[in-house]
């Protein structure tokens, strides 16, 4: 059902006061600042990213939905790796990168609420999901441990950085490592011969790396 014009800007302010009112303060203990609807915090070389994603479809479901997407990146990945067409990596950005439910899997797919919805339960329960998403992000402490993240749990998230930046750094057994297990994924893929070749262009020639 479409909502009015009234009530579509009741809930979406509705969800700007949870942002400025709940959101706001409770990032903030942990170091975040705000930036429209992305938190940012860093820790020593890395940076922490939270944002809160409406559902396109809000301006016709009678009630208003977010998503919330996580991502940690490092600035010695970053500075490792420069000048790439962008095509292959941008020059920040995050190995690990996720909704929030993969982190904290209690966590909803897509928050909803509507005009009969108890806010200040539904704040809460907001609250202590990103609470618990904080907690997951400080398991990665290092460069190191979000490279070993990447290289342990992403397949199509940021493979060029992180073969990349393993290649700049001179860890040629973790990046032949990476690029096994991604070929015994793909390789048998037609798509794989993309993959070899974005590979290569960031990491130049490996003998684990076999187009077939």
């Amino acid at each position: 059902m479409v909502r009015s014009a009234a009530e579509r800007s009741a809930l979406k302010r509705a969800y700007e006061s949870v942002l400025a009112n709940e959101v706001v303060p409770t990032l903030r203990s942990h170091g975040f600042t705000r930036s429209k609807n992305t938190f940012r915090r860093s820790r020593g070389p890395l940076y922490d990213v939270i944002n809160f994603q409406a559902n396109w479809n809000n301006s016709v479901t009678p009630w208003y939905g977010f998503f919330v997407n996580v991502g940690i990146g490092s600035a010695e990945i970053d500075e490792a790796c420069p000048g790439h067409d962008p095509a292959l990596h941008q020059p920040a950005g995050f190995l690990l990168d996720h909704r929030w439910e993969h982190l904290v899997p209690d966590a909803p797919y897509e928050l909803r609420f509507d005009q009969t919805t108890d806010m200040s339960a539904f704040a809460a329960r907001l609250c202590a999901n990103l609470g618990r998403v904080v907690e997951v992000v400080e398991r990665t402490p290092s460069t190191r441990a979000l490279v070993e993240y990447a290289v342990t749990n992403n397949l199509l998230i940021a493979y060029e950085k992180t073969c990349c930046y393993l290649a700049a750094t001179g860890d040629i057994d973790t990046l032949s490592r990476y690029v096994a297990r991604l070929q015994a994924s793909f390789g048998h893929q037609d798509r794989w011969a993309i993959f070899s070749d974005r590979i290569s262009a960031v990491a130049g020639s490996l003998p684990a790396l076999r187009r077939n």
